[in-house]
């Protein structure tokens, strides 16, 4: 397998036996096939036909317009998060359907293709993540948002939720496959413009997040058993930020190849992994929600770059083939 190949997702349905994993339903007009606050793990491609997607809790205001190739319906797929927006049908139309049991079952069969799928569906995530920051930014710039007290909960509620390492610091294969890094304070893991795609898994000690075009602003503090530098390490884009240690650390870095190698010898603690770092992607997704949420909406009507990140925030990566 070449090194790269299982980021290669961009005809994702072609995989082997993935495709089989759907269930075709025909749609209405008016049906609604996700209601925010639900607790439903289903996963949705369109493969015809128009949808909205609503923010129930903000007036029913239309987030996105959705058609062919769309997905949604992954963080809740992927990470148990409840439904963040409701989801509507607006015409006829047909959906594919996932759900989480049988797809999970598939994978453990099925390592390869099944490890594919679910690269595909985090690099969905980071997409938005991505776009998610820009709205942050362009709504707030640097303003520190840390003592908003709305926000203090929702990160406490993540931690909570993040006590499990992904991987097992102390497992033979991993510490034979793996680099160790014991870090010093303000030692760089990666910086800004980078283009390395290594990820950072905390063992000991504290990671500080930097945006160096902003005078070093502090973006996010992660300690045991949080994962840095996931968004490169998934789509192959260069460091938007620079991870450094605060204070010494034991980090374990894990590169692309390795996830090969692990496939090879230990295809349930890859697999192991790719759920996790699913989970938590979907966690993190579902803060910066709620974080834009929480901020004003009127300042955003008179920001056209900030409309069409939000027009785009949905539309990340979509499926090519369906026919």
């Amino acid at each position: 397998m070449k090194k790269d190949n299982l980021f290669d997702t961009d005809d994702i349905l072609s995989e082997s036996g993935v495709r089989e994993l759907f269930e075709c339903i025909e749609v209405h007009e008016s049906d609604v096939l996700v209601k925010q606050g639900d607790s439903g793990t289903d996963l949705f491609i369109i493969e015809s036909g128009q949808f909205v997607v609503t923010d129930d809790k903000g007036g029913n205001r239309i987030i996105e317009s959705l058609g062919e190739g769309d997905v949604f319906g992954e963080m809740a797929f992927l990470g148990g998060e409840e439904r963040s927006a409701s989801v509507t049908a607006n015409t006829t139309g047909t959906l594919l359907k996932l759900s989480r049991e049988p797809f999970v079952a598939f994978l453990r069969k099925n390592s390869i293709p099944g490890t594919k799928f679910l690269l595909f569906l985090e690099r969905l995530m980071v997409e938005r993540l991505r776009k998610a920051d820009a709205l942050r930014h362009l709504i707030s710039g640097d303003q520190d948002l840390s003592e908003k007290h709305e926000l203090r909960k929702l990160r406490a509620d993540i931690r909570a939720r993040n006590k499990r390492p992904l991987l097992s610091a102390d497992d033979p294969i991993l510490s034979e496959m793996c680099q160790w890094i014991y870090a010093r304070d303000g030692q760089i893991l990666f910086r800004q413009g980078e283009r390395t795609t290594d990820l950072f898994i905390i063992r000991k000690g504290k990671v500080i997040v930097v945006d160096d075009n902003s005078g070093e602003f502090v973006l996010g503090n992660f300690g045991a058993n949080d994962v840095v530098g996931e968004r490169s390490f998934l789509d192959g884009k260069p460091r938007t930020t620079t991870g450094k240690a605060s204070g010494s650390a034991e980090i374990l870095m894990f590169s692309r190849e390795t996830l090969h190698e692990l496939l090879d010898k230990n295809s349930a603690m890859a697999i192991s992994l790719n759920l996790g770092l699913g989970s938590l992607l979907a966690r993190r997704l579902s803060m910066a929600n709620k974080t834009l949420r929480l901020l004003t909406y009127e300042e955003l009507r008179e920001k056209a770059e900030v409309s069409r990140l939000l027009s785009e925030m949905r539309k990340s990566l979509r499926i090519k083939t369906l026919h």
